[in-house]
């Protein structure tokens, strides 16, 4: 006779898994190392949130195409403004209903997310979204 098994959900199974810890504390340095790197190394630097481009996308798009020194009408930038709706487009807002990360990680990602923040405002640039902010 055949059981049924419960039905799992595979996002907490593959966080579960011992290479996301580990995934955490070799890429979480790298990315705090690389931003800063960008931050006190690169000529012009224009930080984009993803959050920036949803509420504003045609004035992000305008920044963007004036720092690399594109000549883009108006008329475009608004073409693609109409597009941010298409079908590639994920379907509705996806948040955990849970946090992935230990308290260990917890800490070790906030410390970096507090760097890269107060590194990004020294150079007068908007900060880390507040959705990020440490807890």
């Amino acid at each position: 006779m055949l059981t049924k098994l419960p039905k799992v959900d595979l996002t907490v199974l593959q966080l579960s898994l011992p290479e996301w810890p580990e995934f955490v504390k070799n890429y979480g340095p790298w990315w705090a190392s690389h931003t800063l790197d960008w931050l006190k190394y690169g000529k012009k630097v224009l930080v984009v949130h993803y959050e920036d481009l949803k509420h504003d996308l045609f004035n992000q798009l305008k920044q963007m195409v004036s720092i690399l020194g594109l000549n883009v009408s108006d008329d475009r930038l608004l073409c693609v403004e109409s597009q941010k709706d298409g079908n590639f487009k994920r379907s509705g807002i996806r948040k955990l209903e849970y946090d992935p990360y230990t308290p260990e990680m917890r800490k070790m990602i906030d410390g970096f997310i507090k760097t890269i923040d107060l590194a990004l405002k020294l150079r007068n640039l908007t900060g880390v979204p507040e959705d990020y902010a440490p807890r």
